[in-house]
């Protein structure tokens, strides 16, 4: 199995996606939506 990708050059920054250039739209539920407009790191456990 194949899979394509097109991303936007504009989104990519020293060789990875910037999700918070593309700011995705993300359905919560109800009426309820959300933007990523900032990320953050986590250590796994």
């Amino acid at each position: 199995m194949r899979i394509g990708v097109h991303v936007a050059d504009a989104l990519i920054v020293e060789g990875r996606v910037d999700i918070t250039r593309a700011r995705p739209i993300a359905r919560l539920g109800y009426s309820l939506y959300a933007v990523i407009d900032q990320t953050f790191a986590m250590r796994r456990p």
